[in-house]
């Protein structure tokens, strides 16, 4: 008579850093933990974020967990609740690093980590875009196959933005503030030129879930991130593009963080610049040759933000000298 096979589950505890450890057990060949932070969705879904390692978040903070295989649950949704007393002022979600998989039906988050990680350390470029899917689509290395027609809409402007320089593309589709954070944290800085110039374009996917204070405290976190562990990085500070929405504050509230960003590369000694004005018309909208979506470049658009990005990334490159 044949056993039957021990039940999977997830074996969650505190390391001696007091981050929380999730530990696959009885787990079937391919199965993977996904969790979520603070999630107000009762649902967990297999686009969720992956566990990649231990998980740093302050007291008080919700971890939901689960384990799958493909987009089968094998277990039940789990809660674990960071221990100690909450601080006073609730911590943003920009604040707390976490991985996503938002984009899963057109690229791997973790692998393209894993790939993004490799080409740092093996190239040792003293050029990195940070950002979301606008700079992911862009150009450049890591590639995601097989759908390099999607993700490199003109990867002739993005050599002409780094021409003469070692550059990664650490762009990634539908990242927040915080996945970015965790990303930096887990090894995409490993192996970069200690004076590389970072251009970071980020938060434009936070929009709808974080004031414009999170917003600007989290990218605040992702350049002391970078000028923590590159300590002569230069950090070019690109404002928000604008993007063709529904909302009718979407553009007020565009202007007034890219003025905030404006401050805050002033405060820290950053390059400031905004390549986006050049994709919208005299009312603010983006014409359909530049972006198919209203925010995401065409090739066309794309061009235009090169002519504007490149001459501020020869002046970063200068102020290293």
């Amino acid at each position: 008579m044949t056993e039957p096979s021990p039940t999977p589950r997830i074996r969650a505890a505190l390391n001696g850093e007091g981050e929380l450890e999730l530990t696959a057990v009885n787990a079937p060949a391919g199965a993977v933990i996904r969790m979520d932070v603070n999630a107000s969705s009762p649902r967990m879904l297999c686009t969720q974020g992956r566990y990649l390692a231990p998980v740093q978040a302050p007291p008080g903070t919700r971890i939901r967990f689960r384990l799958f295989q493909g987009k089968r649950g094998l277990t039940e949704p789990e809660t674990f609740i960071m221990p100690g007393t909450p601080p006073a002022r609730t911590v943003p979600s920009t604040l707390i690093p976490c991985t996503q998989n938002r984009d899963f039906m057109i690229y791997d988050w973790a692998a393209r980590h894993e790939a993004a990680c490799r080409a740092v350390r093996e190239t040792h470029p003293d050029l990195l875009f940070i950002g979301d899917s606008i700079t992911h689509f862009w150009g450049g290395l890591p590639v995601d196959e097989p759908h390099r027609d999607i993700l490199q809409k003109s990867p002739e402007t993005w050599n002409l933005c780094t021409a003469g320089m070692r550059a990664v593309n650490l762009g990634f589709g539908y990242d927040r503030v915080e996945n970015a954070l965790w990303r930096l944290r887990h090894g995409e800085l490993d192996g970069a030129a200690d004076d590389a110039v970072c251009v970071v374009l980020l938060g434009t996917n936070n929009l709808a879930e974080n004031t414009d204070g999170e917003i600007l405290r989290g990218i605040r976190a992702v350049c002391r991130e970078i000028t923590g562990r590159l300590k002569k990085a230069v950090i070019i500070l690109q404002g928000f593009y604008p993007r063709n929405s529904a909302r009718e504050d979407t553009a007020e509230r565009i202007a007034a963080i890219n003025l905030l960003l404006d401050r805050l590369a002033a405060e820290q000694g950053f390059l400031y610049t905004e390549p986006g004005r050049v994709m919208a018309d005299a009312a603010g909208h983006v014409p359909e040759e530049l972006s198919s979506d209203g925010l995401h470049p065409s090739a066309a658009g794309y061009e235009r933000i090169a002519a504007v990005l490149a001459p501020a990334i020869r002046q970063a490159a200068e102020r290293k000298k």
